[in-house]
């Protein structure tokens, strides 16, 4: 896997919006805190074009991230928002490019950070060896409850290469055994759609993150028992679920909650089963390194520089 260098003072680092839309004031604490860091942000050419809504259409969202991958001498590229789009994104760049893996094996190593719909560019990163970090999107530093700072800190540690280490404490564990393997997954309704692409993951041997937001419990359902169907859970080291919130059921109630879901389908294949991690939508979003090893100690992630 390559992992990129860790940011140091005086860095450059570049923001984009591959999915939906920004405004200036959006942005703001993110500015604030990326000049507390004495890093140098530039922003991306299209950052604030709107096309209904998106940051622009698709071309200059493709155009904005072949800026930021090939930028000479960036050190890091983060996301302004999620949403939807990154899929869009992603095909409009390979009508820049062609075969989109020959060109990023050519750019210079950087971290891309987001989460949500960016796990689209985060499949493809993994795909091509890239380790990228699973974390905060630029309009989350605006945001008021107590986990923000707590987030902004797991992030900034994570980029400056500081050994990350998060409790277990609040989480339900299943099939308890201490773990080490390389993470990989992300947002589910995008692993998901994922499944017969080329940016299907291969987690055999890993270990695979999944998380998700505002889904109709049977949609969760469809989508493990699909992924499961797909092979993606065969012969994992262990399973992280990150925050499910905000679920939706229908008039006639589906009878299962995530958990439920979950473990109905693979609780019986035997690898640790980490529920509550957190990871995701929730407030409480820490940091992870896609590609990178993780450990599990049996109450302790623990991810090393």
């Amino acid at each position: 896997m390559l992992v990129p260098a860790y940011l140091q003072p005086g860095d450059t680092v570049l923001l984009i919006a591959p999915a939906r839309s920004v405004v200036p004031s959006d942005i703001q604490p993110f500015i604030q805190w990326v000049e507390l860091n004495e890093w140098k942000l530039e922003l991306s050419p299209n950052l604030f074009c709107i096309k209904d809504q998106f940051a622009g259409d698709d071309a200059e969202r493709a155009s904005d991230l072949h800026w930021a991958l090939s930028h000479p001498k960036a050190k890091a590229i983060f996301s302004a928002r999620g949403g939807y789009g990154a899929v869009r994104t992603l095909e409009a760049l390979s009508h820049l490019e062609g075969n989109l893996d020959v060109w990023l094996a050519a750019q210079t190593l950087k971290w891309f950070v987001g989460f949500s719909d960016m796990t689209t560019i985060h499949l493809w990163l993994q795909k091509n060896n890239w380790a990228s970090i699973h974390g905060p999107v630029a309009t989350q530093w605006g945001l008021t409850h107590e986990s923000v700072q707590n987030n902004i800190d797991s992030l900034t540690q994570t980029l400056k290469g500081v050994r990350q280490s998060m409790s277990l404490i609040h989480s339900q564990v299943v099939h308890l055994k201490s773990f080490t393997g390389q993470l990989v997954g992300g947002n589910l309704s995008l692993i998901y759609a994922s499944l017969g692409t080329p940016l299907q993951p291969i987690a055999t041997n890993k270990v695979l993150l999944i998380e998700d937001l505002d889904e109709y419990l049977y949609h969760i359902d469809r989508m493990i028992r699909s992924c499961k169907n797909a092979g993606l859970f065969q012969d994992i080291k262990a399973l992280l679920v990150g925050s499910m919130i905000d679920m939706k059921d229908n008039a006639v109630p589906f009878g299962k909650s995530p958990k439920e879901i979950i473990m109905e389908a693979v609780g019986d294949m035997g690898f640790p089963i980490l529920f509550d991690v957190e990871i995701g939508h929730d407030q409480r979003n820490h940091s992870v390194k896609l590609g990178c090893d993780i450990t599990f100690d049996c109450s302790n992630l623990i991810q090393e520089p």
